[in-house]
């Protein structure tokens, strides 16, 4: 099942989160199970099904970087292609790591952790902004470049938050 075709929208990255909520509500209120108590068990059991493939395809739409991942999955079919990871791109990430670790263990972390923290929600933004360019574009192997990138590049930016909260 198409999570587009099931909200009947559009596939494609940008979309207007109003209109998902709007959709998922829509469809909950039809096929929930608390909302079919009258129906036959077959009926429930069913309803439950569908209840819990539109609660799935609404986490995954509503969210930038699964969207984006889901878009490429639903396209482009090279799953076991080779991974070519880009090395420059894997040295900065092992250089932040490196920098947010030994920042950390300095006293006065705090401004310069954030500053690493804004540098890396910038360059999300960027590639946000990219794979959003590549996927209108239709361009599969270089969407799946930039979700690769992205997934590194979240991960040490939810390590560096959880960092900075606990101090």
């Amino acid at each position: 099942m198409n999570y587009f075709k099931l909200f009947k929208i559009d596939e494609s990255f940008k979309l207007d989160k109003k209109k998902l909520s709007k959709k998922f509500y829509k469809l909950q209120k039809k096929f929930h199970p608390d909302m079919n108590i009258k129906k036959t068990k077959e009926e429930i059991k069913n309803n439950l099904k569908k209840s819990i493939l539109i609660n799935n395809a609404y986490n995954i739409l509503k969210n930038s970087y699964k969207r984006a991942k889901y878009i490429i999955e639903i396209n482009y079919s090279k799953k076991h292609e080779k991974k070519n990871y880009n090395l420059k791109f894997l040295n900065y990430c092992f250089n932040i790591n490196d920098e947010i670790e030994k920042e950390y263990k300095n006293e006065k972390r705090e401004k310069k952790l954030i500053k690493i923290l804004n540098e890396i929600k910038k360059k999300k933004k960027k590639y946000y902004v990219r794979i959003e360019r590549y996927l209108n574009k239709k361009r599969w192997k270089k969407s799946k470049k930039i979700l690769i990138k992205l997934n590194f590049i979240n991960k040490i930016y939810k390590k560096l938050k959880y960092k900075i909260i606990n101090k």
